[in-house]
């Protein structure tokens, strides 16, 4: 048995009157729930207009899994000021950044407050929208954190060795690499997924199954992401 166990969800793009995004969040939802996990992180673009009803929605949807719900903002959401914080579970610590800036897609990390987060050596994930790698699809990275945010994102990294995972969303794709050594990956859109195209420079979403991620830490203090279809 994981030590903790926290399920990821993201982009469900919630509508108030259309026909899919809703039940494919409740799907997603129920497929969690079998789980139990002890919390439920869900890393942005949780409403599709930033209309509070919207969210409102969403959290009705993830109702039956009996856990903590943590949201990070994503570029379609719309939260009072920035919208980052710190939840320490039992034996990890969770942080949860705001990348996003308002009537834009792309993002921008908060360094400063980041790295003054990090002064616990307890084991360590980084919630975020915008994946802090750039995938090789065009429309994506054009779209995602800056250069330099990346490239100070590794220094810190590589100088916290208690930060187990780095997890985001924004991409509609189940995407993974590396950075300042950390583990990074990505969840799929409850909903729609994005093409995987490395040609291409134009947007393109497509009906693949989507799925969600299980993060268990063991209680060796490793962290093991299982990808869950829906």
């Amino acid at each position: 048995m994981p030590s903790v166990l926290i399920a990821q969800l993201s982009d469900p793009h919630l509508k108030l009157d259309d026909d899919t995004s809703q039940p494919a969040l409740a799907r997603a939802a129920e497929v969690v729930a079998a789980f139990k996990p002890d919390a439920v992180l869900l890393t942005g673009d949780i409403a599709d207009t930033g209309d509070p009803e919207e969210h409102e929605l969403a959290t009705r949807l993830l109702a039956p899994i009996q856990a903590p719900v943590y949201t990070a903002a994503g570029n379609h959401d719309r939260f009072e000021g920035r919208h980052q914080y710190v939840a320490d579970l039992d034996h990890l610590r969770l942080i949860v950044c705001d990348t996003s800036q308002p009537g834009r897609d792309d993002g921008a990390l908060d360094l400063e407050w980041l790295e003054a987060q990090l002064v616990a050596t307890t084991p360590t994930i980084i919630a975020m929208h915008h994946p802090p790698f750039e995938l090789g699809i065009t429309w994506l990275d054009e779209i995602g954190l800056p250069q330099h945010d990346r490239a100070a994102l590794a220094a810190l990294l590589d100088a916290n060795r208690q930060v187990v995972r780095v997890v985001a969303g924004h991409v509609h794709r189940t995407a993974m690499a590396t950075l300042g050594g950390c583990a990074i990956v990505t969840c799929t859109s409850t909903n729609i997924q994005a093409k995987l195209d490395f040609e291409s420079p134009d947007a393109e979403l497509v009906s693949e199954p989507p799925s969600v991620l299980l993060h268990a830490l063991q209680s060796s203090g490793q962290v093991v992401t299982h990808v869950q279809p829906v």
